[in-house]
């Protein structure tokens, strides 16, 4: 029983070690008026052509578990602009404005 349990311990050791992963997380709005866009697209690395976009949910929410090395994410709508998020150590990205034309940035 504790031969098992020493196991375990070292295999979830030894999986925090090799990926070390941390959690990020904003609200993606509107820049007019200011409400969550659903569905916007959060892209961790655009050289990756296969890589299926994170959505955002029906509050503009949302959450990412990014590798320590990921300096930044992008986010796009159709209609609005792409916009590139530079990580750094917080976790929580805040609200995220999203431009789109008639809008004036802040």
């Amino acid at each position: 029983m504790i031969k098992n349990l020493n196991i375990l311990i070292f295999i979830f050791l030894i999986s925090t070690c090799v990926y070390p992963n941390r959690i990020i997380n904003g609200t993606v709005i509107d820049c007019k008026t200011n409400l969550p866009i659903p569905g916007a697209e959060i892209i961790i690395n655009k050289n990756q052509l296969n890589q299926k976009p994170k959505l955002t949910d029906f509050d503009g929410y949302f959450e990412l578990d990014i590798s320590d090395d990921t300096k930044e994410i992008f986010i796009r709508y159709p209609k609005y602009k792409e916009i590139k998020i530079t990580i750094s150590d917080s976790k929580n990205l805040g609200e995220i404005i999203l431009f789109k034309r008639g809008c004036k940035n802040r």
